[in-house]
């Protein structure tokens, strides 16, 4: 008898699946195996299991079940999965797919992919985006999920490929990330340099906030009263141009409490920009004015904060980190601070604590290493 499986994704979510025994193939003599995951009921996959169960026992399932081309199945899966996604994740996801994946394997059928030519794929893609590569993967893996749960393969062979290893860097090496007296040295020079930047890059680094969030708040999001800053949106490119959208989780959308010191550079930045504004003619007191906007008073784009890191980190010395790095700088010199875990999870908007996991592990094993040492200082004897 068929079981119904219950299981978790990676996204802590409860589905449900089921492996079919569909007899003996005539024509091979191998055991046939009907799969289909992702229900998000027991009562859906045993729904499918009876159909199929009865599609078998009359010999009409496998006459039904036609293959298909890679891209008529790739076209279906986007199509589904557009519903899904915000906009912008939409653009980045319809981008690779038609650039990366859908020239690859566009005119051939489902059923015939073989490993080998996952592996051909994931080589060559891998050569020429050694990080963004893993976007690609995924977008054929999800493919041939689909194309399996319509019964079109009876084994996705993505899963199996051997996955290649980026080779060490410098910036490997160094880390996305500044360190305490990298932080301090960067945060020097743009003091120095220009006071919005300074603005800019200390709430990113004192915050945790990402880039997208940073750059869409306005002054109303700012509680001087409390000494913190809510999120509650984040700017996002889309085919029609940038705009603002909700945030990236539930989790994301949080509020974040600020230091004394992040407050008052604010609040210098505040007044400052208000002079700045008023010579162009605009009234800088509307609630809806953005913290940080450019010289025509619209959204700042991100390449521009990523010069600014390079001509910053340029003139202290540093190794340049990127938008996200201050992010990872937050966070990795919160667990040298002391705070668990959790905290560290909702202060950076994390929906899953295994992703604050995964991402930071360099600074979990860090502190782990030291704790035998903090314990003897804490028994002192």
């Amino acid at each position: 008898m068929t079981k119904i499986i219950k299981y978790t994704n990676k996204d802590n979510e409860t589905l449900y699946k089921f492996r079919f025994y569909a007899g003996i193939d005539e024509l091979t003599g191998k055991q046939r195996y009907i799969r289909r995951q992702g229900f998000t009921s027991e009562k859906d996959a045993k729904t499918e299991l009876l159909k199929i169960e009865y599609l078998v026992s009359t010999n009409q399932y496998y006459k039904s079940v036609k293959s298909g081309k890679f891209g008529d199945v790739l076209d279906e899966w986007l199509a589904l999965h557009k519903e899904t996604v915000k906009p912008s994740t939409w653009q980045f996801i319809e981008l690779r797919a038609n650039k990366h994946v859908r020239p690859y394997f566009k005119d051939m059928y489902v059923d015939k992919i073989t490993l080998r030519q996952c592996q051909d794929f994931v080589n060559k893609t891998f050569k020429v985006a050694p990080v963004a590569y893993v976007y690609s993967v995924s977008i054929v893996k999800n493919t041939l999920d689909y194309a399996l749960r319509l019964g079109m393969i009876e084994s996705n062979p993505m899963l199996y490929v051997i996955k290649p290893k980026k080779q060490a860097s410098i910036s490997d090496n160094h880390g996305n990330f500044y360190t305490k007296d990298e932080l301090k040295k960067f945060l020097d020079v743009a003091k120095d340099t220009d006071l919005k930047k300074y603005t800019l890059f200390r709430l990113l680094a004192f915050s945790g906030i990402r880039i997208g969030e940073c750059l869409a708040l306005t002054w109303h999001d700012l509680n001087y009263k409390n000494n913190t800053i809510a999120i509650n949106k984040t700017l996002a490119r889309t085919k029609n141009g940038i705009k603002i959208q909700t945030p990236k989780t539930k989790a994301s959308n949080r509020v974040v409490s600020l230091d004394n010191e992040t407050i008052q550079v604010l609040k210098m930045w505040q007044l400052e920009q208000r002079k700045q504004l008023l010579k162009l003619g605009i009234n800088a007191m509307n609630k809806q004015q953005l913290i940080f906007s450019n010289t025509k008073n619209k959204f700042i784009i991100i390449p521009t904060v990523r010069l600014a890191i390079k001509q910053i980190a340029k003139k202290a010395g540093l190794y340049p980190i990127t938008t996200h790095g201050f992010r990872h700088t937050h966070a990795t010199l919160l667990f040298a601070s002391g705070l668990d875990i959790k905290q560290v999870q909702a202060r950076l908007g994390h929906s899953n604590v295994q992703t604050t996991l995964n991402i930071y592990t360099h600074a979990i094993q860090d502190k782990q290493d030291k704790i035998g040492d903090e314990f003897a200082k804490y028994i002192n004897f």
